[in-house]
């Protein structure tokens, strides 16, 4: 009878090339699924650039113009004496709720109220005392439990955007929730603040004259928004609306007016002078200061967190560039080494340059 000699196992040689194969497995592996995740990402922020540019276009057909932003700049426009924040009413994002399915939230604002707040306010008593009383800074649930401005509002976030440093920075009842999407005001004057950086001045094609888009007077404005109480109809923008940004992807650590938050009309104004995803140090970065030099990662010059040309720019964490909605609804990738030019271009609604087709493969 013959006789087979049987392992008990597997030798150690043969357990660490088990091991050593495994290894390899999960180190080819490991990308391929964040790749895929970060697809799945990019493709839900997709949509809801989808979203916004079909309630945008709802909006218009019911108003016959895009959300105005609720800030007068120009006296005469507002009647009222008020021409910074006592006279707003809100942010484009709040005209537009209603058109993504959130009614209910927007019928608990009051859109009558104007002028200043004295005295304390429930249930959040002295915090916020002589401040704008409208719906940017007092509207609250019908509990009185929290504010309104606190509510996160989902298809106003990227999920692969770093929103860490501004989400409710302490307190979830009270503080300002952002949005990763700005408005676009194209190719706009951006004056640097502090004369930090003169590389990008804006205005290139002289269609948007005044500074930051202050203004309610659209002949001054390039894009299909202004930071002061103007949006565009569609036959302004004779460009042609497939041609035209009206919103895309920001980072609100690299601005510093997006600790505002989604409600408040000081904080979504976009512009195309920066160029896409340009360099900033913002919140949480190594060299951040709030207001101080701190070389050489955060010198006072085009990286600096409150030069608003390139601040506010428009930037994402997708690989390589960001993702903007036009007029006409549809979402485009732009890459971030897009031509400068034909990418302000596509900010102005009224250049009357030539695009072609070849920025939609950049």
């Amino acid at each position: 009878m013959k006789r087979f000699n049987k392992r008990a196992g597997f030798t150690l040689v043969e357990l660490l090339v088990v091991i050593a194969i495994i290894g390899i497995l999960v180190a080819l592996l490991l990308p391929a699924v964040s790749a895929a995740r970060e697809a799945a990402r990019k493709m839900s922020c997709g949509n809801n650039l989808k979203q916004i540019g079909l309630a945008m276009r709802t909006y218009h057909n019911t108003y016959s113009n895009l959300p105005p932003n609720g800030l007068y700049f120009w006296g005469r426009q507002s009647n009222n004496g008020q021409t910074w924040s006592g006279g707003s009413k809100a942010s484009v994002w709040v005209k537009l709720l209603p058109f993504l399915e959130m009614d209910p939230l927007y019928q608990s604002l009051n859109m009558t109220i104007s002028g200043t707040k004295n005295g304390s306010f429930p249930p959040f008593g002295n915090s916020w005392n002589n401040w704008p009383r409208n719906e940017t800074t007092h509207a609250v649930t019908p509990d009185l439990t929290r504010a309104i401005r606190a509510e996160v509002i989902p298809v106003l976030i990227c999920p692969s955007a770093n929103v860490d440093p501004y989400v409710h920075r302490a307190n979830y009842d009270i503080d300002p929730a952002i949005s990763t999407y700005g408005f676009s005001l194209g190719a706009q004057r951006m004056s640097s603040w502090q004369n930090m950086c003169s590389n990008y001045p804006g205005n290139i094609f002289q269609t948007g004259p005044s500074s930051h888009g202050n203004e309610a007077r659209g002949y001054r404005l390039s894009g299909p928004f202004g930071r002061g109480s103007w949006a565009a109809r569609f036959r302004d923008v004779s460009d042609g609306e497939s041609q035209v940004i009206m919103v895309g992807e920001i980072l609100p650590h690299k601005s510093d007016h997006a600790v505002n938050g989604w409600m408040h009309y000081n904080t979504n104004w976009y512009a195309t002078v920066g160029p896409i995803n340009f360099h900033v140090v913002g919140v949480g970065d190594p060299g951040f200061a709030w207001n101080n030099n701190n070389p050489p990662l955060n010198p006072y010059g085009c990286s600096h967190f409150k030069n608003w040309a390139t601040s506010q720019g428009f930037k994402s964490q997708h690989k390589g560039g960001a993702q903007f909605v036009l007029v006409d609804g549809s979402v485009q990738f732009l890459s971030e080494n897009i031509d400068y030019v034909t990418y302000n271009r596509l900010g102005d609604r009224r250049d009357g340059g030539p695009l072609g087709e070849q920025w939609k493969n950049n």
